[in-house]
């Protein structure tokens, strides 16, 4: 508790070092000529809410419905420009190691900077975001953290068609999903080019402390056939590598073909089939699924994105299909003949703003790679956020996600069906202590039970409890152009 108390009051000290800057530097003459704009929710890109919320201010969204990005509610109309972050947090941890025996509270002190860049040229638009830092602390048995985080997009338009390029990458010392190292502030900043669901590698299971990598490659091929028709080509490497845990490493190959038809000047429906090849670099053990979707979307500018798309999934797979009962990556099996299940799939997204406040919601089920704890599984993820502008000086993001993972039944074998229920909730409040320096609050709680004993490390249980409480200020440049 010492050394919990030494690293709030540190939070503060900076807070109170940085306030007298920030009022000289809002006394100058260009910079008093207005209203002070709110420092935003660090949640706020998660619903595409960020600065630019008048719609004459954006561009009118043009990603294909069966391409491999989410629909969005359009981009800003701006130059080339560049934007530098950083943030300084304290975060109160109730279970820093993820295990099942709470180990009491423990301090991090959590550092990050980036860089968002976006440069426009003739028929060139690219989009960078770079996060680096780490999480520290003094505390026995727990180890400190490296955070990087990359997104990345480069589009090239041409007369009757565009190519795009995209790659995420993290790196990080838990699970991405629901990860709240950064005291509740996103891992990219406002340059993620939101990959779907089924382009990403997925690390929808908490796995404990340790380093991993996750990495996502798409190219994106667009063929304009008239004003409305399209045709869409998709292609896409993934990888997820645990380098600190016995878990299970595995990539994904993609491809998907598409058709889209606008058929006004709102909605379109497309057609789509995808394929996806899971393989396991420690674990004899592969899925291949095709999937084919019908979808729908509908665009607004500024107000409203949404898609839906549905259809059969057909999952060819070699067994055993999983590692192990009650353990984290278990030991390997020999593979002795395939099987084919049907399943069903489901990827829906949904972007919203309404004056100060905006939602963000996405849902996805099928075959999934695991999460490097099941050789395979059926997933079901959703997540979703809140951002809203409460006053002139406050705003607010509240954020969720739940995953659910099922190892697969193969067959006519007695499978080891294990099922992972993982929850996390988190808010939090920004109070802007001047154009680009901001106090943040925030809490967010992580739970997870298995219908089977689980390990973590030497623990091993039924259910995981976490709570994470944090206070840091965060600092961004405005956009500096080029």
């Amino acid at each position: 508790m010492r050394m919990l108390r030494s690293a709030l009051w540190a939070s503060l000290c900076v807070v109170v070092l940085a306030a007298p800057a920030t009022r000289a530097q809002q006394q100058t003459p260009d910079q008093s000529s207005g209203p002070i704009p709110a420092y935003h929710s660090p949640l706020a890109t998660a619903a595409d809410n960020g600065e630019t919320t008048n719609t004459q201010e954006l561009a009118p969204d043009t990603n294909s419905l069966s391409g491999a990005q989410y629909l969005s509610l359009g981009t800003p109309i701006t130059r080339s420009y560049w934007q530098p972050r950083f943030n300084l947090f304290t975060t109160a941890d109730s279970n820093a190691l993820e295990t099942a025996n709470t180990p009491g509270w423990v301090a991090w002190t959590s550092v990050s900077g980036g860089i968002d860049i976006h440069q426009t040229s003739g028929n060139n638009s690219m989009i960078l975001s770079y996060t680096s830092g780490g999480m520290f602390t003094n505390s026995s048995g727990v180890s400190n953290g490296v955070i990087q985080g990359l997104s990345f997009s480069d589009k090239v338009s041409f007369h009757r068609a565009s190519i795009t390029f995209f790659d995420d990458l993290n790196y990080l010392p838990e699970s991405s999903f629901g990860f709240g190292g950064l005291g509740g502030s996103l891992l990219q900043g406002s340059g993620s080019p939101g990959l779907g669901l089924g382009f990403t590698p997925g690390q929808s299971i908490l796995t404990g402390r340790g380093q991993n990598l996750g990495n996502s490659f798409v190219t994106e091929v667009d063929t304009f056939l008239t004003p409305r028709a399209s045709l869409t080509f998709v292609g896409g490497y993934s990888l997820v590598d645990y380098f600190d845990n016995n878990l299970l490493n595995y990539n994904d190959v993609s491809f998907r073909g598409g058709y889209n038809y606008q058929m006004n000047r709102g909605d379109t429906i497309a057609v789509l089939y995808t394929f996806s090849g899971f393989r396991y670099g420690n674990f004899n053990q592969s899925i291949n699924d095709h999937t084919v979707q019908l979808s729908y979307g509908r665009r607004v500018t500024g107000r409203l994105a949404f898609q839906i798309a549905a259809g059969p999934q057909v999952a060819f797979s070699r067994i055993p299909i999983n590692g192990g009962v009650g353990s984290v990556g278990g030991g390997a099996g020999s593979p002795t003949s395939s099987t084919t299940r049907i399943y069903w799939s489901l990827t829906t997204s949904l972007q919203w703003q309404a004056g100060r406040t905006g939602l963000g919601l996405n849902y996805n089920h099928g075959v999934g790679g695991g999460s490097g704890v099941l050789a395979g599984s059926l997933a079901d993820v959703v997540r979703g956020s809140v951002t809203r502008q409460v006053s002139r000086t406050f705003s607010s993001g509240l954020t969720a996600g739940y995953s659910r993972n099922q190892g697969l039944a193969i067959g006519n074998l007695i499978p080891t069906t294990q099922t992972y229920d993982y929850w996390f909730v988190g808010g939090n409040l920004t109070h802007p202590l001047g154009r680009s320096l901001g106090l943040t609050f925030s809490y967010q709680m992580q739970y997870q039970n298995s219908n089977a004993m689980f390990c973590i490390g030497p623990t091993c249980g039924t259910s995981v409890v976490r709570n994470m409480i944090s206070v840091g200020v965060g600092w961004h440049e405005r956009p500096l152009l080029f």
